[in-house]
């Protein structure tokens, strides 16, 4: 009689581990909107935008390839990443809308103090930069001024020691 190898399962473990990976659509649906909460609340250009999307599938295949090492003997099998994709789609239907509209809200409410704060330090600083160039404008002026008080242009009389 032939032994069957340790990579085959039953109907019923085969479940279990598409269960588990349609379960893994949660932290993948919950890092995709933190994701989609920070798009709204920081603008960024598009290139960093597709460097976030890179990153989250990679976290994505790093969380199957966990998966599958952990809980299916290091066998990854297609089904695991139709599950996990499944369990995706399910949570952005149900919680993942109304939870990224919630957190948006809480957020912005979070931050506009320091929204306001910000813009009142950059005001501060555009003036200041301001006064400061005027001043840098009016410094070659004066030392023309100096040089043309002193008794030798080219010497510096006041350093002299005696």
């Amino acid at each position: 009689m032939s032994r069957i190898p340790d990579t085959y399962w039953t109907i019923r473990e085969e479940l279990a581990l598409f269960g588990g990976a349609c379960l893994l659509g949660l932290p993948v649906g919950l890092l995709f909107d933190v994701l989609r909460v920070f798009r709204r609340c920081v603008r960024h250009p598009d290139w960093a935008a597709a460097v976030e999307d890179a990153l989250w599938l990679v976290l994505t295949a790093l969380l199957l390839l966990c998966y599958a090492s952990a809980c299916a003997k290091g066998v990854f099998r297609a089904y695991y990443a139709a599950g996990a994709f499944l369990g995706f789609v399910l949570y952005e239907v149900t919680l993942g809308n109304p939870a990224v509209r919630l957190l948006t809200v809480v957020i912005r409410a979070v931050c506009t103090p320091f929204r306001l704060l910000w813009k009142g330090v950059t005001r501060i600083c555009t003036k200041m930069r301001a006064s400061f160039v005027q001043s840098a404008k009016i410094i070659p002026a004066g030392k023309e001024n100096t040089q043309k008080r002193l008794q030798r242009p080219g010497k510096k009389v006041y350093n002299k020691v005696r």
